[in-house]
């Protein structure tokens, strides 16, 4: 009987170099920071925010023929004074509702870079810690820092990458962190025209003005106070859109229920 050969040696099964099976360790409940309560919250914020800036808007809008008659002599200071009290409330309310925001939103923020860390997310350019300082200072940067933090959020929570692929700073990133910035820089620009320093989001201040001051303002220069306004409220929307979208990527790249 003829010996028969040795048969061949099996293929290399082993997998790619920095292949993690989608679910295995690093995958563990145990990494990972829930974001659902979190996003639930921070966007009621947000909305609050837009809601009183309409609010605060339109308060100029029925204050700018208060501010005429005024101008003219027609109505007394206390009564134009009056005519400020939407704008006035909403602003006060507004300030209470922005600091709730940003602690929402640097907590939120911290947790979703945190869980990067799990899903093998190496290379990042924001660590969780550097996220807070973004929040809390990007506006110095006019939205830039937070244009490209938010990038980076959205591709690290690519559900279709599986953790520790090398490539997912590759991924295609969501326009919204553009558009949000440009209505953002605008409204920068309206600003500017205006001769106040805001980021977008105020129209204009009541602080530190005279009666007449604060009249010649909305009178003469309403049509950018209205401009200004509109882009910050739009801004707004965006921002809601893109933190409900990459909440609800983030979630089922985690598996959060």
């Amino acid at each position: 009987m003829t010996d028969m050969p040795p048969p061949p040696p099996p293929p290399n099964m082993a997998p790619p170099p920095g292949y993690v099976p989608y679910g295995g360790p690093m995958m563990s409940a145990g990494y990972m920071g829930r974001i659902g309560g979190l996003t639930k919250w921070l966007v009621a914020l947000l909305i609050g925010s837009l809601v009183l800036n309409l609010l605060s808007l339109l308060g100029q809008l029925f204050a700018r023929d208060a501010a005429a008659d005024f101008l003219e002599g027609a109505i007394s200071a206390g009564e134009f004074n009056d005519k400020l009290v939407l704008f006035g409330i909403a602003a006060l309310v507004g300030l209470a509702v922005s600091i709730g925001q940003i602690v929402v939103l640097c907590i939120w923020t911290y947790r979703m870079i945190k869980n990067h860390d799990a899903l093998g997310r190496h290379g990042r350019s924001f660590s969780p810690g550097g996220s807070i300082a973004v929040n809390l200072l990007g506006g110095c940067t006019l939205g830039i820092l937070n244009f490209f933090m938010w990038r980076e959020i959205w591709k690290g929570a690519d559900p279709d990458t599986a953790p520790g692929d090398p490539s997912w700073k590759q991924r295609a990133a969501s326009v919204l962190p553009g558009i949000q910035l440009g209505l953002t820089l605008a409204g920068v620009a309206a600003g500017i025209g205006l001769g106040v320093a805001n980021s977008g989001f105020t129209t204009i201040r009541i602080n530190n003005q005279s009666n007449v001051d604060l009249a010649e303002t909305l009178e003469d220069q309403f049509a950018l106070i209205a401009l200004s306004g509109a882009l910050g409220i739009a801004a707004s929307v965006v921002f809601i859109m893109y933190v409900r979208q990459v909440a609800a990527r983030h979630m089922k790249a985690t598996r959060e229920a």
